[in-house]
């Protein structure tokens, strides 16, 4: 049977100091992680198994950040920490989700298109109804000065 960490209290932690991988109890496989000046909440999970050096299966460990310490609380770090220990449990990656995630966003955001360009849009449109290209000037004029430079960038 694994070996359970003793439940740290928030002042225990805030006391810890040394370097290194800290195991705070709460939740299994959360560590408060020191290096240097900076600490920061990890919880280290195994994610299904893979291949090592020499061709066998072996389980797959993953540490998954959870946020710096002062900034997340010992009580939103294990909170978190019960959460992706369920996503583990439910067959999901959690690291390979949120790159997942990030790339949906990224094509989402490629797809949009801003203000200026529908916009231009427009006004090319316009133009063919338009008899006179001084009211097409007008148009894109008072677009640039007054339009583009606060909701120019803007997704619509």
């Amino acid at each position: 049977m694994p070996k359970k960490a003793k439940e740290l209290s928030a002042l225990a932690v805030a006391k810890l100091k040394t370097e290194g991988r800290h195991a705070v109890g709460g939740a299994d496989g959360l560590h408060l992680r020191i290096a240097g000046g900076s600490r920061a909440w990890v919880l280290r999970v195994a994610v299904g198994t893979r291949l090592n050096d020499n061709g066998k299966p072996v389980v797959h460990r993953r540490d998954v950040g959870l946020g710096s310490y002062p900034e997340v609380s010992l009580a939103e770090a294990r909170e978190k920490a019960r959460e992706l220990r369920k996503q583990v449990r439910g067959g999901i990656d959690p690291i390979e989700q949120k790159k997942q995630d990030r790339e949906a966003l990224r094509v989402q955001q490629s797809k949009a298109k801003t203000f200026r360009e529908c916009a231009e849009v427009v006004i090319a449109n316009k133009s063919r109804e338009l008899k006179n290209a001084k009211h097409v000037a007008q148009w894109q004029s008072t677009l640039e000065t007054y339009a583009y430079p606060t909701i120019g960038e803007r997704i619509v």
